[in-house]
């Protein structure tokens, strides 16, 4: 089996830059992290989803925009008949075997096509405004909330997984870029990479 490589790995520097003596949000990439979709059809998808959450370790979000989180899974509702299941599981796909046929649900593992970075800290929604057209005030964006939006000509999915804590699902040949911009937006603030 081929070992997955980081489309940052030449990128990330471990360290502090920026403004001030104290950082005020922590960058860095989610490694190891599955994403498995599965699509289905409206006439099936309710029940099909359920199945196939139960199988995971997890529950089906109640609404489109929260993501639904379990001990082992994060399950996300990313579009019509559309979930994305994730989990720090290299093997997360054979949760789903024999659960569901290609009748019932198209599933994909989207895991080599997504890189993963966080952000955390007092600053993570500053830096974020600066090229995001989501409103992040935790009135409107709270923990588990999920959002389809543009960064840097890039259409990301936003998931808000804490009070000051924010992952970009970004397309993996996106990723170099999207750091860049993070890095850049960050530094007024001071910022921490870890690798």
């Amino acid at each position: 089996m081929l070992e997955a490589r980081s489309q940052l790995a030449s990128h990330i520097k471990p360290g502090r830059f920026g403004a001030g003596d104290c950082p005020s949000v922590t960058l860095s990439e989610v490694r190891g992290r599955s994403i498995v979709q599965v699509a289905g059809w409206p006439d099936t998808f309710e029940t099909v989803s359920k199945h196939l959450a139960i199988a995971a370790g997890g529950t089906v979000p109640n609404a489109f925009g929260i993501a639904s989180v379990a001990d082992t899974v994060t399950v996300i509702w990313t579009g019509a008949e559309r979930l994305w299941f994730t989990a720090d599981d290299p093997a997360l796909m054979k949760r789903f075997d024999g659960v569901a046929t290609d009748e019932d649900a198209m599933l994909l593992d989207l895991s080599d096509s997504r890189t993963i970075l966080r952000l955390k800290g007092e600053a993570a929604r500053s830096v974020l405004i600066k090229g995001i057209a989501v409103d992040l005030h935790t009135d409107a964006f709270p923990v588990q909330a999920i959002a389809h939006t543009m960064v840097e000509h890039a259409g990301v999915l936003l998931h808000r997984v804490g009070p000051e804590a924010f992952e970009l699902y970004v397309p993996r040949s996106y990723s170099a870029n999207m750091w860049h911009w993070l890095t850049v937006s960050a530094e007024e603030f001071g910022y921490e990479v870890k690798g």
